[in-house]
């Protein structure tokens, strides 16, 4: 009976013989009521289902404040249906796994007794609406996935170096300027036809709509959070306001991607001030309790030449450069604080060891070799959030990071493990440089969403019975919102992954390679100072490489192939593919 329950349960499941027909025209008590209203609208994509006040209860919920604060019991038995929850969100949490059992039974339930209750307190899924934009129905549309397979935030990055996406009634330049961007002729909007080289594209979000999206996921049990990036991946924010930069010369919003120098002051107080008036704009819209600030990819080029900045560094008697970045984050997060605010940061951020304590970490990827730096942070208690790129991203195709990869995540900083007391949760990231469609992110988070559900909900799992459920999941139209990727390109294997796997690094260099240098011909941003652009392929191989051996060219790429690879695949996969590379480079000379 359970073969469809996605996550499954993480208690006791326990069938019955005996059977229950949910009415079509069905009454509840307890609750709230716009819980109950998601309930039936859910139930409408099934059959001609109505809330009828009329009717005798169908569903009875019960307050039992014993239960953890996201469990929930559920029992179907001959004469209806009982849910007990010590709250809101365990009742919304139990009725989703009652709508995933009416999704593949029809009206005719099996009795059972379920106790459930998740691994995870923080179960996530990011959208990056910066890189492309997406409408609001699009938005709404991957929170009720979400909220369909248990999950319970919704990180939405609202502002990088490609746009700001936030209404600001204080600051209304922030979208006159820094919403929009012209397009490079790159652009992969470009590439598929859907706007024209140097077209001016963007938008934002008016804050009606936001409470709106907030208001959705309220009732779906999802908080929605909100990510300001700084002080680096701000060029949006800046170009509408380049005072706050170091040099306050003018600049423009970035069309090429990757990591630009020109990030906000840290010795500028205006810029502090500035950013405490938009953080409480921008607060007022999002009611839950964390706020995301990143605080990755910051390169510090300008403020080593910033009398300002090198102020600060002297008075506080700095020893390096990121402590700089600790300092500006750290004022942030006092910003935060007095919003009633949990701060989220980038692990980037946390790399001096003098973060406020109060940050919540989102562990993405560490670049520097040697022992991770959030080792001992975790020793001092830090909560963490794990997004780790090589299992979580779904920037990756499904060959290069599989759905098992996924699945059988255990909380780990840089391969070593940690306690549970550092455990907030998991979060999957849809960053969206290469997916300017609704059609190109929904196949890139589903169905990997499911693995991420099951994986953040469950502690014990089983990849083959995982597997076979997620079909059967992905098979009953009410539970599928997204227009996910096709099963066999999800589940592709062996040669033919591998395979993939070469080419797709092959051709994510060359879109890097050439975006940057066409832009640079145009006399785009892509050849202005401070635009960081990739010096590889994407194969690990700097070019020129004429004085190279064989043996230094093979180990170079396979260096960075395992560097992709080795979370989901063995040495002899990593050499295969690295082989792979080597001799498609070869026959394009």
């Amino acid at each position: 009976m359970n073969k469809n329950l996605v996550p499954n349960i993480n208690g006791k499941f326990e069938e019955k013989s005996a059977a229950f027909r949910f009415p079509a025209h069905f009454n509840v008590s307890g609750g709230a009521a716009e819980v109950w209203k998601v309930f039936e609208e859910r139930l409408q994509r099934l059959g001609d289902y109505a809330l009828d006040e009329a009717a005798a209860v169908t569903v009875e919920a019960i307050e039992n404040p014993e239960l953890a604060e996201e469990g929930y019991r559920l029992s179907i038995a001959e004469d209806g249906v009982k849910i007990e929850s010590k709250s809101r969100q365990g009742l919304i949490l139990a009725l989703a796994t009652l709508y995933q059992l009416l999704s593949a039974g029809g009206s005719e339930l099996s009795c059972c007794d379920i106790e459930d209750s998740p691994r995870f307190g923080y179960r996530g899924i990011m959208l990056d609406v910066c890189r492309h934009f997406f409408p609001v129905e699009e938005v709404r549309r991957v929170i009720e996935q979400g909220s369909l397979v248990k999950m319970n935030a919704f990180h939405w990055h609202l502002s990088d170096d490609q746009g700001f996406r936030i209404e600001s009634k204080r600051f209304p330049k922030l979208n006159e300027v820094g919403s929009r961007r012209k397009l490079a002729r790159l652009d992969p909007m470009v590439t598929c036809g859907k706007a024209q080289p140097r077209e001016v594209y963007g938008g934002c979000y008016t804050q009606e709509e936001i409470r709106d999206v907030v208001a959705f996921a309220a009732a779906r049990g999802i908080e929605v959070i909100p990510e300001i990036d700084l002080p680096g991946h701000a060029s949006a924010i800046l170009a509408a306001y380049p005072e706050y930069t170091c040099s306050g010369e003018p600049l423009e919003v970035k069309n090429t991607f990757g990591v630009h120098e020109r990030i906000f002051c840290a010795g500028n107080e205006q810029a502090y001030a500035f950013l405490e008036q938009l953080l409480e704009e921008v607060a007022e819209l999002f009611p839950g309790k964390h706020f995301h600030i990143g605080g990755d990819e910051a390169p510090k080029t300008v403020w080593k030449e910033c009398p300002c900045c090198r102020k600060v560094y002297e008075e506080k008697k700095l020893k390096n450069w990121e402590q700089l970045q600790t300092v500006f984050m750290n004022r942030v997060i006092e910003i935060l604080k007095k919003l009633g605010k949990t701060p989220i940061v980038w692990n980037d951020s946390a790399a001096t060891g003098e973060l406020a304590p109060e940050a919540v970490v989102q562990y993405w990827a560490e670049m520097a070799p040697g022992e991770s730096y959030m080792v001992s942070d975790a020793a001092n208690g830090r909560r963490i959030i794990f997004s780790n790129a090589d299992q979580f991203y779904c920037t990756d195709s499904y060959a290069s990071l599989p759905l098992r990869s996924t699945l059988t995540f255990e909380p780990n900083v840089k391969g070593n493990p940690v306690s549970a007391a550092n455990e907030h949760g998991i979060e999957t990231a849809m960053w969206t440089e290469w997916c300017p469609t609704e059609a190109d992110i929904e196949k890139q988070i589903y169905p990997r969403l499911l693995a991420v559900a099951e994986c953040a909900w469950c502690k014990e799992k089983d990849v083959d019975e995982f597997t076979a459920r997620a079909h059967e999941f992905l098979s009953l139209p009410g539970l599928n919102i997204l227009n996910g990727e096709d099963w066999d390109k999800v589940t592709i294997s062996g040669d033919a992954a591998l395979q993939e796997i070469a080419m797709s690094m092959l051709m994510l260099g060359a879109r890097y390679r050439a975006l940057s240098d066409a832009e640079a011909e145009d006399g785009g941003q892509a050849g202005q100072i401070g635009a960081v652009t990739p010096d590889q392929d994407g194969d690990g191989v700097k070019n020129p490489m004429e004085n190279a051996s064989p043996e230094m060219i093979f180990q170079m790429v396979r260096s960075h192939v395992a560097g992709k690879m080795a979370a989901s695949y063995g040495d002899a996969e990593i050499d295969k593919v690295t082989g792979m590379i080597l001799k498609m480079k070869s026959n394009r000379r």
